[in-house]
């Protein structure tokens, strides 16, 4: 009892001294990190930058046979916590309006405009070492351009109890295609990559994307689909049923000569939906047949579907 009680003792106060030796070095260790982070942001190094690039004054038709760079790289000397300032945020942009002229020629950007211009973006004390390209350049040529219609493939669905309102709304509905002559005469309209949309309710608007043919370029890759919908309400309305075609000296009776017709409309299109905007009738019978089917017209365009009980009805000549 006594040796195990004196272990206990022992282990105790080893663990304590453990825990407050580790304490100790981990003290050190930050404030050692921390020394050297200071001494760090302090200290005078290079650091290499990029800076984001783009380019203004392009028309549209004009298309580069060489790609022109969308980033520079930098090479930079100053203090550490001013390096670390600039972060991913540099961005210089070049107005190249007064260099394309012409079917086609070349651009160039020399060294000292490139330089001038990531200067001005450079706090006062960074020093610019190097840039990496020193200059751009690039040869162009001008396309021939032609404007289209566009054609939307898609397969929309609406939400349960809903309809589809109207056509879908696409913008824009045309758009400037650029290429060669020959291939631009060959297209007569540039379809969106397949669309499928579901559960649509009220007014949604969708961005489609389009296909463009390989070697022809479009002024914009995406337009703007707008379906609306609207929650739908069936109207029931008794209507007699006609006869058409019926021969001279000829009676055509129907059993019955009345039926109930179902009309699906939008909910705010219900009261605009009169026994005036329908017709039931029945063909004469030409061939023998046991029963003639109910045809229902309507001329209301806001009704989307239309059934009729009974669908068929027996019938009678008398003549």
């Amino acid at each position: 009892m006594g040796v195990t009680w004196l272990d206990d003792i022992k282990h105790y106060f080893k663990q304590r001294l453990t825990l407050q030796e580790s304490l100790v070095f981990l003290f050190f260790l930050a404030l050692a990190s921390l020394i050297w982070y200071g001494h760090a942001m302090n200290s005078v190094r290079n650091a290499m930058l990029g800076v984001s690039v783009s380019y203004k004054g392009i028309p549209d038709n004009i298309v580069f046979s060489d790609t022109l760079p969308d980033v520079i790289y930098v090479e930079v000397r100053d203090a550490g916590k001013r390096l670390k300032s600039y972060g991913n945020h540099l961005e210089v942009s070049f107005d190249l309006s007064n260099q394309i002229i012409g079917h086609q020629g070349e651009v160039n950007i020399t060294t000292d405009l490139i330089r001038n211009s990531i200067t001005t973006i450079l706090q006062g004390t960074t020093k610019l070492q190097n840039i990496q390209p020193e200059q751009i350049s690039g040869n162009y040529y001008r396309q021939q351009s032609k404007e289209v219609p566009i054609r939307l493939v898609a397969s929309p669905s609406p939400a349960a109890q809903y309809q589809l309102v109207g056509d879908p709304k696409i913008t824009p509905s045309k758009i400037t295609i650029y290429g060669q002559k020959a291939q631009l005469d060959s297209i007569h309209f540039i379809a969106t990559i397949p669309l499928t949309v579901s559960e649509i309710k009220d007014t949604l608007q969708v961005t489609a994307t389009l296909s463009s043919p390989a070697g022809i370029r479009l002024a914009d890759n995406h337009i703007t689909v707008t379906y609306i919908a609207e929650q739908f309400t069936e109207k029931v309305l008794t209507m007699p049923i006609t006869a058409h075609g019926v021969p001279a000296a000829t009676h055509l009776r129907l059993f019955p000569s009345e039926a109930a017709v179902h009309l699906r409309v939008g909910v705010s299109h219900f009261n605009e939906v009169s026994e005036r905007d329908v017709h039931l009738y029945c063909e004469y019978p030409h061939a023998p047949v046991e029963k003639l089917p109910v045809i229902i017209q309507c001329t209301n365009p806001y009704v989307t579907f239309s059934r009729c009980t009974p669908a068929s009805v027996e019938f009678l000549i008398e003549k």
